[in-house]
């Protein structure tokens, strides 16, 4: 026996694509296309399955659905019912599963037979006396309206807008989509054919619009510039004149709410904003007049919104401050170290961004007698060269923790403890000190030409004391850097590796801080660089313990003792013993040369250390 459908539909296009998508033999059909007599026609044809069209009105297609729902007719109350439309908006589909419709159904002939076959399925109850029973009750079509009106209230549309704004939430990492799905959302609850925002975000402020295809540029020229003189006048005066709105892409069903034959003609807007703060406004325009109910809409969109858009715009001021912490660290600064920051900053104080003081090993070095390298090399080999050497060099500087601050020409400063501070950040300076000087051997040269009986080498430098941290720089450039008088010192270590002829020079506070016995460290002597008042005792990083041998140590140790006592007579023997156990030590033969020195002409107020004034 057929299936029997009844379908409220006024177009008679779709009646024929139902009656020919439909099997005569396993369907039979009836149109109605007045939704007024709709209650009349389901008592009369008593059918198995019910189908409408989204877009019936008076009353509303939801509101009979709803209302067939409501009653206490165990056969209209469980009875199949699918809503069907062909270019359906974000709300149909779910106002149909909020009323009470088994099924949706798009007008689509491939899968139209398949959805209407799962949709007669469903077992409905017999019907008995259902037409005298709304006789007896004396149903009018007026009773009809109301009691749908009281069922569909405003609250119940509004609720449904208010969770389609809730599920923005979904993509609140993505504001551009948010926008999106807002602003279809707006066009379609309040009917129209155009709408726009205008948004302050973290570069600046932004326009974005989705419109029907079908409306020309000018109209949507003029409405642009409508809305961005509503935004500055909202916003403080922001200037608009370089921004211009992107296009969202629409849905199709926008295209409804447009004619060509009816100009565009009631404008409005609304603010976008929370209790502190304003966030953007929302724009919308139409044909005819807006009616009250649909504006109420709007009203209600633009209300319930500004919390969650403020929350998005929370969410890319982070994505933001991540891509700024990535783009100006990812070259220099190991992975694990940008991660690390990015998980610790804090929208709300963001220290990357500003001056703080911290603790931290700054690292020189330098390739010895580069000058020299360059005169006799061609500027493409030696280009060529120092993106081998560096390439190696911050290979290892990442590898240990570190931070690339910078390059000046061959040289390279680095930090351990900014941006991310470890608690061991002289140990992994020295360990990143060791294995480059141990690379050297690695590098190739390829065409460099090195000076007649020279050797390519490195001096390091490093220091660790407090340092002015923060991004430095002008509005159109800026660079994450240290500044401060420890800077400078770790640069004087490094100049200082030259004149006492070793490869890694530290200071006392690097020594301390990486502990005495962590690595061999060599006590060479006391300076006083410029720019400090205080002398610093400076360290050689030996590779091992047998670089030296314990009679060049001993030496060495005794004639420091007595050299800082002022006693160079007896200094300049044991510096000569050390000379003896290690003939090529440039420190011993320096300190040697120096108390010959102080013996001829004894240094005023003498305290132990010899100051260096030039850089």
């Amino acid at each position: 026996m057929p299936k029997k459908i009844l379908i409220l539909e006024t177009s008679t296009t779709i009646q024929k694509l139902f009656s020919n998508t439909l099997n005569s033999n396993d369907y039979s059909i009836k149109f109605e296309d007045n939704a007024k007599n709709i209650f009349t026609a389901l008592s009369d044809f008593k059918p198995d399955l019910f189908l409408l069209n989204c877009d019936i009105i008076e009353p509303k297609s939801f509101e009979i659905v709803r209302l067939l729902r409501s009653t206490d007719e165990p056969y209209f109350k469980n009875l199949a019912i699918g809503m069907y439309e062909n270019t359906p908006t974000a709300l149909d589909e779910e106002f149909s599963k909020n009323c009470g419709c088994n099924a949706f159904i798009r007008l689509n002939t491939e899968t139209l037979l398949q959805n209407i076959e799962e949709l007669g399925k469903i077992e409905t109850p017999e019907a008995e006396e259902t037409k005298e029973n709304l006789l007896e009750k004396k149903i009018t079509e007026a009773d009809i309206l109301n009691s749908a009106s009281d069922l569909l209230s405003k609250d119940s549309y509004q609720n449904l807008m208010l969770t389609k704004i809730n599920d923005l939430v979904e993509i609140i990492d993505n504001i551009e989509g948010m926008i999106k799905e807002y602003l279809l959302l707006i066009a379609q609850a309040a009917e129209v054919p155009l709408a726009a925002m205008y948004i302050t975000q973290n570069d600046g402020p932004h326009g974005y619009y989705v419109c029907a295809d079908n409306i020309e540029q000018k109209d949507i020229s003029d409405f642009l510039n409508v809305c961005s003189t509503d935004f500055e006048k909202t916003t403080n005066n922001i200037n608009l004149s370089k921004i211009k709105a992107k296009k969202l892409s629409s849905d199709s069903v926008l295209e409804k709410f447009y004619s060509r034959n009816i100009q565009l003609s009631s404008y409005e807007f609304k603010v976008l904003k929370t209790k502190n703060n304003i966030l953007g406004t929302i724009h919308i325009v139409t044909q005819g007049n807006i009616i009250s109910e649909k504006h109420s809409y709007f009203k209600f969109c633009a209300q319930k919104a500004a919390e969650i858009f403020d929350k998005s715009l929370i969410v890319e001021k982070k994505i933001f401050f991540e891509k700024r912490i990535r783009r100006a660290f990812s070259r220099f600064v190991p992975e694990e170290i940008i991660d690390s920051l990015v998980l610790q900053a804090d929208d709300t104080n963001q220290k990357l961004g500003v001056g703080e003081t911290r603790s931290v090993a700054i690292l020189f070095s330098d390739i010895r007698s580069f000058t020299n390298i360059s005169e006799k090399n061609r500027p493409d080999v030696l280009v060529a060269f120092l993106n081998r050497y560096f390439s190696r060099m911050v290979e290892i500087i990442k590898k240990h923790g570190g931070t690339i601050d910078k390059f000046i020409g061959d040289a390279i400063m680095a930090e351990f403890g900014t941006p991310v501070s470890y608690e061991d950040n002289c140990r992994r300076a020295i360990m990143a000190a060791y294995e480059m000087r141990d690379a050297l051997s690695s590098i190739e040269l390829g065409e460099l030409v090195m000076p007649e009986g020279m050797n390519f080498n490195i001096g390091i430098g490093i220091h660790y004391g407090d340092v002015i941290v923060g991004s430095i720089g002008s509005k159109d450039k800026t660079d994450y850097s240290v500044i401060g008088d420890n800077v400078n010192l770790a640069s004087r270590l490094e100049g200082l590796t030259k004149t006492y002829g070793t490869q890694i020079l530290v200071s006392e506070s690097v020594r301390a801080d990486a502990g005495e016995d962590s690595f061999c460290f060599r006590h060479l002597d006391d300076v006083r660089v410029k720019g400090k008042k205080n002398a610093v005792p400076i360290f050689a990083v030996d590779r091992n313990e047998n670089e030296f041998s314990a009679e060049y140590k001993n030496a060495y140790k005794k004639g420091m003792e007595l050299y800082k006592q002022g006693i160079w007579n007896l200094a300049k023997d044991y510096f000569s013993k050390a000379l003896d156990a290690s003939d090529k030590d440039k420190a011993a033969k320096l300190m040697k040369e120096r108390c010959e020195e102080f013996i001829k002409n004894p240094p005023e107020n003498w305290d132990g250390a010899i100051a260096f004034m030039t850089k």
